[in-house]
Parts: structure tokens; sequence; C-alpha cells
């Protein structure tokens, strides 16, 4: 078996790019969002409002808009979701899944 992993060690580099290597990688996280009855559409364009929010969705079932976030950690998620989005008066509660 050596004999296979040296010859695959010529095509196979480990190796980054310099730019990858200076690039801290972003965290993200889907937020989950319940609103009042009549404010789904008031709250999907605050939410379109906030820079971290790449995207949101209207949805059907036990939540009413799904955002996607990113941001530079851990922390600043939950710093976007606990200041930002929780703080808008047509939300009425949120549940953050971080992708890992």
């Amino acid at each position: 078996m050596e004999s296979i992993f040296e010859d695959m060690s010529s095509e196979v580099g480990s190796e980054c790019s310099e730019e990858k290597k200076s690039e801290k990688p972003k965290r993200s996280a889907f937020v989950f969002v319940t609103t009042e009855i009549d404010d789904r559409s008031i709250a999907l364009e605050d939410l379109r409002k906030i820079r971290e929010v790449k995207e949101v969705y209207l949805a059907h079932g036990a939540y009413d808009i799904v955002a996607r976030v990113s941001g530079e950690s851990f922390d600043h998620l939950r710093e976007i979701v606990l200041k930002q989005i929780r703080n808008l008066s047509s939300i009425k509660s949120t549940l953050a899944l971080t992708i890992v």
C-alpha cells in the first residue's frame, strides 16, 4: 500500500494557495423566525436590511421565515441574532442552528 500512496502524492498536493491561507473562514447559521401573524412581510424586509443576512425565505409550518446569516465567528453570529435580529419589533422568536 505504501507504493500506492507514494504515487498519489505527486498528484494530490496538501499546500493551499497564499490567498486561501490568509482567508479567515466565515461562520454561518440558519435562523428560524416566528413573527406576529400580520408582520411576515415587514420582518422579511427588516431582515434583508441586515448586512450579515445572506439569504431570507418565507416558510410555511412551524416557522414563518428562514434566514442564512454569516459572520466572522460564532460569537459574532450570536451577537447578530441577539442584538440585531431578535430586537426587530416584527419578530416574535428565533431559533438559530449553526453550521459546523
